[in-house]
């Protein structure tokens, strides 16, 4: 028994939009759905949307979840989800997090943190991005067919972007050196 939950914690937490297999959904008892909603309350996800795709994805075989106990464990999960870490974590993957499903007294901290990890996330991609800039200009100065202008022109923007990113790395250890905000 373990073994399956084991293994329907996993699938059902990396399934994507087909929520749950036929398989599961014949397996599933009412234990089953508080667990099931536990790990899609500590995903972010909403509630009816979720429940929504786990009775479209069990409906050929004909199983309804049971919402009461869904949502026991999604009010349990969701509690996971809305922390100032899971927030910061959100910002620093590039996502805005989903603040909706949190309870109104976490939900300007996790708001605050997601904004936190995007900043540097932000920041990481500008960065990659005026690296990614440079190389190039510093390959097409491997060119020996390049006239004296063009080569001049090319070691200016290599300064200017030099300059940017200077900056840029600056911003970085400022907004990482920014503690999660916990209250």
């Amino acid at each position: 028994m373990k073994l399956l939950w084991l293994l329907l914690t996993v699938i059902v937490g990396f399934s994507g939009c087909a929520s749950m297999t036929k398989e599961q959904c014949l397996e599933a008892d009412s234990t089953s759905w508080e667990r099931i909603g536990w790990i899609d309350g500590s995903d972010g996800w909403d509630p009816n949307r979720r429940l929504a795709m786990h009775q479209d994805a069990c409906k050929e075989v004909r199983v309804l979840p049971d919402r009461t106990t869904y949502m026991r464990g999604w009010n349990d999960g969701v509690i996971q989800y809305c922390t100032p870490d899971r927030g910061y974590s959100e910002g620093l993957s590039g996502s805005s997090g989903n603040s909706g499903v949190c309870p109104p007294e976490t939900r300007s901290l996790f708001d605050d943190n997601v904004d936190l990890g995007l900043r540097v996330y932000n920041l990481r991609n500008q960065i990659n991005s005026l690296d990614y800039e440079i190389s190039s200009y510093e390959k097409r100065l491997r060119d020996p067919k390049l006239d004296k202008e063009t080569i001049r022109d090319l070691h200016v923007k290599i300064r200017n972007r030099d300059k940017e990113l200077t900056h840029l790395r600056i911003l970085l250890h400022e907004a990482q050196s920014i503690p999660i905000i916990r209250y």
